[in-house]
C-alpha cells in the first residue's frame, strides 16, 4: 500500500464541465430530484386515495411511482402535469357531486317549509 504525501486537493478528481444528465439517450437521462416535486407527488397520491390511482394516471406501475417518491428516480414535468390534471378532474367531480347533494336538500326543505 502506498501512502500519498500530496495534499487532499490534488488527489481529488476534477469535476467535468458537462452536466451529469448529458446522455444522448432519453432513457438514460435523469429527471430533477427535488424535494418539492417528491412531496407534491406524495400529496397527490394521498388526495387521490392511493398510489395505484396516481400510478395509473401517470401510466406507470406502483413500483415505478415508489422509485420516484423515494428519490431513486426523478419526477418529470409531464409527471407533475398529469398529476395536476388528475387532481383537477377529481376536484371537479367532487364539486359536482357536492352540488347534487345540496340540490337534494333544497326540495325537501321547501316541502317542510323551513330552510336548514
Amino acid at each position: 500500500m502506498m501512502i500519498s504525501a500530496a495534499p487532499n486537493v490534488s488527489r481529488q478528481t476534477p469535476l467535468s464541465p458537462q452536466p451529469i444528465n448529458c446522455s444522448q439517450k432519453q432513457e438514460q437521462r435523469g429527471f430533477p430530484i427535488e424535494i418539492r416535486r417528491m412531496v407534491g407527488m406524495q400529496t397527490a397520491f394521498e388526495i387521490l386515495g392511493g398510489k395505484g390511482r396516481l400510478a395509473s394516471a401517470l401510466g406507470i406501475t406502483v413500483r415505478s411511482l415508489n422509485y420516484k417518491l423515494n428519490a431513486e428516480r426523478g419526477v418529470s414535468n409531464s409527471d407533475l402535469t398529469l398529476a395536476a390534471t388528475t387532481l383537477e378532474t377529481r376536484g371537479k367531480k367532487m364539486l359536482d357531486h357536492a352540488r347534487k347533494l345540496r340540490d337534494e336538500i333544497e326540495p325537501q326543505a321547501k316541502c317542510m317549509g323551513t330552510a336548514e
